[in-house]
């Protein structure tokens, strides 16, 4: 229900970001293309995956080795524990997505020219708009690519990212116990 309380807020807030974006020095963009190129490879499943591990790879272990409910070495473990396992699965998650979207690109292409149609809807391929063809053909491919890793990662999370986890983690806590070990040592 839109009340005058809401009305008056969404004034409020929308006058806020026009101020604030009017703010904002307005340059022209030079090169668009190269920019919208790049902007259009990072949209693939593989590339999404990398950018999601340095997210993670950033935040995760920090707040697990400052997390105030644990001792020290109890949360010096869970943070390396945790960047073994950020690192193993960001991997083979963009390996097997990066797989999954070459073979998916190989068999979905738009027309017999450009490779098999074996996998591509004939309602993409009777499309007669280039550009929406073009959108649609993207979309589909980034699409199944996403369920094809998905259904070969409920896999490879038991054979390889359990496996690279764990002896990542040992590794990781092994150096760590050998520079402490060699700090006392030091410190004595």
């Amino acid at each position: 229900m839109i009340t005058k309380a809401s009305i008056d807020n969404s004034v409020c807030f929308g006058s806020f970001y026009d101020k604030f974006y009017k703010s904002l020095p307005n340059k022209e963009l030079k090169n668009a293309a190269k920019y919208n190129k790049t902007g259009q490879a990072l949209a693939s499943p593989h590339w999404n995956r990398l950018a999601l591990g340095a997210a993670a790879i950033t935040t995760q272990p920090l707040i697990d080795y400052y997390n105030p409910n644990v001792d020290r070495d109890t949360a010096t473990t869970s943070a390396l524990r945790t960047i073994a396992k950020i690192c193993a699965c960001t991997f083979v998650g963009f390996c097997v997505r990066g797989c999954s979207y070459k073979l998916v690109e190989k068999f979905a292409h738009g027309s017999a020219k450009e490779g098999s149609t074996l996998l591509t809807p004939l309602e993409i391929l009777k499309e007669k708009n280039t550009e929406v063809k073009k959108s649609k053909l993207k979309l589909h491919k980034n699409t199944l690519s996403t369920v094809t890793a998905l259904v070969v990662m409920l896999f490879t999370n038991f054979l390889l990212d359990a496996p690279l986890t764990t002896k990542g983690a040992n590794t990781l806590i092994n150096l760590h116990k050998k520079y402490k070990a060699s700090q006392e040592s030091e410190a004595a």
